[in-house]
């Protein structure tokens, strides 16, 4: 894919690029925030279009190619089959591409991972699609095998979690897989080191502050809420990082997704037993 860019180069163009996180782009109701409606997303995407926003990748950042001067990072979490469906067409219609992270043992499959108390099922991408976008410039990521939080299993299991899902998309898509999303934004030093140890060189958390110059393996993202504005979404384009209260606002937001891993541990353990390293 060509040579690596310098370090100082890849965190200059950090410094000027909002990473944005999405999940679902369903037009169906749930009992949660994270699912926006395809005419709004539609809104967003035509704002970024309109602003002169042109998309780009984690892969491009490691690898010499040529960087717009206004860039943006659009990246989609657990690989729903909506995106597929509803922002890909959208995104094709601009010129745009994203990134996915894919939850591997869920390739295909519904959400039974999720604590979805109102009992509304998703499906992830399939192969099928994971690879029809790849071949369209997008950006395949890491986001584990089973969507279990990190920082709360052991070393053996931590890494099974993310080698294995390394080595599943890069058999599908042929291409090198550079980029991890920590599930639920949850990492500590042993979660980084080894992710560096199995050749990721980007790990996303959720939204919390940047360190400065920006640590590559702990980049804050922007979530992006189905209840927002269009002037709320302008906002989150502020760079380094969004105003002191949207951040407040949003990390508020986003603390309730410690419900999911208990609800794993209690009510799910059984979709794990059969991943051990």
């Amino acid at each position: 894919m060509g040579n690596k860019r310098p370090l100082p180069e890849i965190i200059s163009i950090l410094n000027r690029t909002p990473v944005l996180m999405y999940h679902k782009i369903d037009p169906r109701m749930e009992v949660g925030i994270n699912a926006l409606s395809p005419p709004q997303f539609q809104e967003q995407m035509a704002y970024l279009h309109q602003e002169g926003y042109q998309t780009i990748t984690f892969q491009d950042l490691l690898f010499t190619v040529e960087i717009p001067e206004k860039t943006v990072i659009i990246t989609f979490d657990d690989a729903y089959a909506s995106v597929y469906e509803n922002a890909l067409p959208v995104m094709e219609k601009y010129g745009q591409r994203g990134i996915v992270y894919v939850i591997g043992k869920f390739i295909g499959k519904l959400n039974e991972w999720d604590a979805n108390f109102a009992g509304i099922k998703f499906r992830h991408m399939s192969e099928q699609q994971l690879l029809a976008i790849a071949n369209l410039g997008w950006e395949l990521g890491a986001h584990t095998m089973t969507h279990r939080a990190l920082s709360w299993i052991n070393e053996d299991h931590l890494k099974s979690e993310i080698v294995q899902s390394r080595n599943i998309l890069e058999a599908l898509s042929e291409r090198p897989i550079v980029s991890l999303a920590y599930p639920f934004g949850m990492q500590n030093e042993e979660v980084r080191n080894l992710a560096k140890e199995t050749g990721i060189v980007f790990g996303c958390k959720g939204m919390r502050k940047r360190s400065d110059p920006p640590d590559l393996l702990q980049l804050p993202r922007i979530p992006v809420y189905q209840f927002e504005s269009l002037s709320a979404f302008r906002r989150k384009l502020r760079l380094p990082m969004p105003p002191a209260r949207e951040r407040w606002k949003l990390a508020t937001l986003s603390s309730p997704a410690i419900l999911t891993p208990m609800f794993q541990y209690f009510f799910r353990r059984q979709l794990f037993l059969d991943h051990s390293p």
